[in-house]
């Protein structure tokens, strides 16, 4: 447990914890394994847990009334997450799946609570972290509400070509996943990834995405 008491001496809110507790803390966490596809909780469920992502990735999806399905977030690892019931104890608005082999550590609320009441440095750190999740939350929303599909996939591939050493990433997500997380269609998606092509923004092949025109991604992503 020494590894996991310094990863989360690092981790937001944990890391604001006495050192007595976070080492009670590391000794209580209930281990969770999920494979790609299986679910941590469920839209609709009322789940009070705060969980730490060890190893894999997790996806935060929301399930419209139409029955079309939205990715808002991924969790990777060293990641927390707090539910929404802890606070409310109403149901979750969204889903959490693995999609990647993973290993969860989770903490009930009849846990993590009494910790936190010790730690009011701690609360008021999670003040900050939910202020900031309904910060982005905010920005999800508008931009599928205003933002065209193309500024939207503009803006979602931008991110995943900073810090590079060169111009071209994998393709490690099908055309079905970028849809979730764009609002739109698997064949929409194909229809823009091409016209980015056809206009010298972008390279595509099976295996990967080589960006030949950042600027022009960007103003795709600022003003449609």
């Amino acid at each position: 447990m020494d590894e996991l008491k310094l990863r989360l001496s690092q981790t937001e809110v944990f890391n604001k914890l006495s050192e007595p507790d976070l080492v009670r803390i590391s000794t209580l966490v209930i281990p969770r394994r999920r494979k790609p596809g299986e679910f941590l909780c469920h839209q609709g469920n009322v789940w009070p847990n705060v969980i730490f992502i060890d190893s894999g990735k997790l996806q935060w999806a929301m399930l419209s009334t139409g029955g079309s399905e939205h990715v808002l977030f991924t969790l990777k690892p060293d990641d927390t997450f707090w539910a929404h019931s802890i606070f409310d104890d109403n149901p979750m608005p969204a889903s959490l799946m693995a999609t990647q082999d993973s290993n969860i550590f989770i903490w009930p609320r009849n846990v993590i609570l009494p910790i936190l009441y010790r730690n009011p440095e701690a609360m008021w750190e999670i003040t900050g972290m939910l202020t900031k999740t309904m910060r982005k939350a905010r920005d999800i929303i508008y931009g599928l509400a205003f933002q065209p599909v193309a500024g939207r996939l503009a803006a979602l591939l931008l991110p995943r070509f900073e810090n590079k050493t060169d111009n071209s990433i994998a393709r490690d997500l099908t055309l079905a996943e970028i849809a979730t997380r764009i609002a739109s269609s698997p064949e929409v998606v194909c229809r823009l990834l091409q016209q980015f092509q056809a206009d010298g923004l972008l390279e595509i092949t099976r295996a990967s995405l080589t960006l030949h025109n950042y600027d022009a991604l960007e103003n795709i992503a600022k003003n449609t």
